[in-house]
């Protein structure tokens, strides 16, 4: 089968996303509103990346009934994304990580890998329903008092944290960043989409339908809680900050959830693990996936420096925490007095670059490159 640049062009988005959230500010600092780019990407670019990553599954196994030796190779794959995340940590790029997490999730989905689309999204929907009431349950068990936080790493996992595995492991799945209690959700999502007919105009229509409107529903759920329900007033216990509160009710930016009223559930904060942040970047995501795939049919050559990027999205991603850590952020870096923009488009221009280069040349980026030999080479013969 063709590789569909629509699916390619979408995570080219998630990753410029994702970039844009790790150099610009998602909130004002002064007045704690939400700024462009957190109103844009905060939360929905990663997890689009997510939702992404279970339609790239899905479509690399196809329908077939056999799956060893995927199997074998999205084993091999997932843990080195695992071993480079870990190293990645060491950059000093000071932003969450997800490659460690996104490695995981590769394993978690492999005892499903044969399911249809149907029964994936009944595996979506149950995670979907099930994981924000336990993941609020958990939290609140785990916090010394209602309004001290529990223990974390507060960083991105590496190397060294295989020394306390304890709290590596809470943090992982409970505590961190990109929790797996809640992150296969997105996962599942997409691997039930990727097993649709993703080159059908009824289906790629029905994708940014539904996903659009789920995305406003959600939004407008959110925001009429806030606005009537006196929750904001109550939740300011526990963010110390009004300034903070506001800006993290928008913009979400990995703080622990706010957890102190039922109502929570009800707010679409990226990054809190409430079940209208699931339901909205979910179908944020979905949506744009659909428009990308449409798109993708009348402006091709247009997204190809886009969907070249996408496709090389773990070299890109990799490539701007070096430039983030070692180059920008770090004490004497090259670029040390590069202003914020300045920065972001450096590097989506570096990225998109790389894309129409990658697309011309028709190669695999050198991380992909690097993961497809070894997870190839290793998982042995296919059968």
């Amino acid at each position: 089968m063709s590789r569909l640049w629509g699916v390619d062009a979408a995570r080219g988005i998630a990753l410029l996303g994702m970039m844009t959230v790790h150099v610009l500010p998602t909130s004002d600092p002064a007045t704690g509103e939400a700024t462009w780019a957190g109103m844009l990407f905060a939360g929905r670019s990663a997890a689009l990346f997510a939702v992404l990553a279970g339609v790239g599954l899905a479509l690399m196994v196809g329908s077939g009934g056999r799956t060893g030796w995927y199997r074998r190779v999205i084993s091999v794959r997932a843990v080195l994304i695992i071993l480079i995340g870990l190293g990645c940590a060491m950059l000093g790029a000071g932003v969450a990580i997800i490659l460690v997490h996104y490695g995981l999730m590769f394993l978690l989905a492999l005892p499903f890998l044969r399911l249809g689309a149907r029964a994936l999204m009944l595996v979506a929907a149950g995670w979907l329903a099930a994981a924000p009431p336990l993941y609020w349950w958990l939290q609140n068990q785990l916090r010394p008092s209602p309004v001290e936080p529990p223990d974390r790493l507060w960083h991105s996992p590496g190397f060294a944290d295989l020394t306390q595995p304890g709290l590596l492991g809470l943090d992982l799945v409970v505590t961190g960043y990109y929790p797996l209690l809640l992150w296969p959700a997105y996962l599942f999502v997409g691997m039930a989409v990727g097993r649709l007919d993703l080159r059908s105009t009824t289906t790629q229509l029905l994708l940014v339908l539904f996903g659009t409107a789920g995305a406003a529903i959600t939004y407008a759920v959110g925001s009429l809680v806030q606005a009537h329900s006196g929750l904001t007033e109550r939740l300011l216990p526990y963010a110390g900050d009004p300034t903070a509160l506001a800006g993290s009710l928008e913009t979400g930016d990995h703080f622990l959830p706010l957890i102190s009223d039922p109502l929570w559930f009800l707010i679409p904060m990226p990054h809190q693990g409430t079940t209208m942040d699931l339901l909205h970047t979910a179908s944020c995501a979905v949506a744009v996936l659909g428009l990308c795939l449409i798109l993708s049919r009348w402006a091709g050559l247009a997204l190809a420096p886009l969907a070249g990027a996408g496709a090389m999205p773990l070299s890109l991603y990799v490539g701007h925490l070096l430039v983030l850590g070692p180059l920008w952020r770090m004490p004497g870096a090259p670029f040390a007095q590069t202003q914020e923009h300045t920065m972001i488009l450096l590097l989506v221009a570096g990225a998109l670059v790389a894309g129409a280069v990658k697309i011309r040349l028709r190669r695999r980026g050198p991380l992909e490159a690097f993961t497809h030999f070894c997870s190839t080479s290793l998982a042995g013969e296919r059968r």
